[in-house]
């Protein structure tokens, strides 16, 4: 996701190197330090009060410490952070975030949760982003109460999509009914409710679709027969979650459909049924007068179904004069012999 941080901040006098001298070594000369050597972090309330300092730019290098906040750093999170002005908020998580993706180690969970009642919008939509991963069931009621009733529809979208992956847990039996009910009846609401924004309806019924329940199979269906565009892409996203067969026919009619979002979104689904009737009907999306973000999806449910006749559609495009469809190419063949390794490699066990 873009970063949240003001390019202006640049300016701003820079509080050091997390409390190091400034002849401590930098990135590069760190590469001739003993590998196992780690810079000691400062303590989380030290580092909570050079986040409270706004005239100084984020202490980005120190946040780690910050990671798997007990309840003391978390109290002082709590109290900081409506004292800060929104855009260092915003930073703050965005650059937690940041953090996150380059190390998976770091966990800010409990910051990002401090962060999901936040008065500013782009701050509880920040958290939730941060929260994606996250799976305790207090964070699906929160999410089920938010997608219900917050005032901003761009947060209850938010909410609706972050709820998708407790959907994928119900089914596997990981949630307690009286929860599901309680998340499934929130995410119908408000796919059923006509004065909802169409984000919201389109957000909800995604993440619905990995549910079995037949009232999920019907407004799927529904939405593609009469929604507009978004809730006709939602209902074909929804399609490949739901992971039925029988949806395979209605995808393929969809590489047909005027709307590059609907064929986009299509050739994904069609890749997640993993179905080989589908991949010849995926090089049609290859064609030049397509987008590239169809072509680019197209490619990459070959590479999901795999398959020697997918695998050689593949090695053909890394010829493509066209970059995009190369790399693409490159890119699903280096995932699908990853998941050749990983099949063999169970199959042995």
């Amino acid at each position: 996701m873009p970063r949240a941080f003001d390019d202006g901040e640049t300016d701003m006098p820079e509080r050091g190197n997390g409390g190091l001298p400034e002849d401590a070594p930098d990135d590069r000369e760190s590469a001739d330090l003993d590998a196992d050597e780690e810079r000691r972090l400062p303590p989380p309330g030290a580092v909570l009060d050079a986040v409270a300092d706004e005239t100084f730019g984020l202490p980005f290098a120190d946040l780690p410490a910050l990671s798997a906040a007990d309840d003391r750093t978390v109290g002082l999170a709590m109290a900081l952070l409506p004292q800060l002005t929104p855009q260092r908020r915003r930073d703050l998580l965005a650059a937690m975030q940041q953090l996150s993706e380059d190390n998976v180690t770091l966990d800010f969970d409990r910051i990002h949760l401090a962060a999901l009642l936040d008065q500013d919008v782009a701050t509880r939509i920040l958290a939730m982003h941060g929260l994606r991963e996250h799976d305790r069931l207090e964070y699906a009621e929160l999410l089920a109460g938010i997608v219900a009733d917050d005032p901003v529809s761009a947060v209850r979208a938010e909410a609706a999509t972050s709820l998708g992956n407790f959907v994928v847990g119900i089914e596997f039996g990981m949630v307690p009914s009286e929860l599901a009910e309680r998340i499934a009846e929130a995410l119908r609401e408000r796919v059923e409710d006509v004065t909802e924004d169409d984000e919201v309806r389109g957000a909800a019924l995604e993440a619905s679709g990995a549910s079995s329940e037949e009232w999920v199979a019907e407004l799927i269906a529904e939405q593609y027969e009469t929604g507009n565009t978004r809730l006709r892409v939602a209902s074909v996203v929804a399609m490949g979650r739901h992971g039925s067969d029988d949806w395979l026919p209605i995808l393929i009619q969809s590489f047909e459909d005027e709307d590059d979002d609907v064929r986009a979104a299509a050739a994904t689904s069609a890749g997640q049924l993993l179905l080989e009737a589908a991949i010849q009907p995926l090089t049609l999306l290859l064609d030049e007068e397509q987008e590239p973000e169809v072509q680019v999806a197209a490619i990459r449910a070959l590479g999901e179904i795999a398959g020697e006749e997918a695998e050689a559609i593949l090695v053909r495009l890394l010829e493509s004069d066209e970059p995009h469809i190369a790399e693409a190419a490159d890119l699903a063949i280096e995932e699908l012999q990853m998941m050749s390794v990983d099949f063999q490699a169970e199959a042995r066990q």
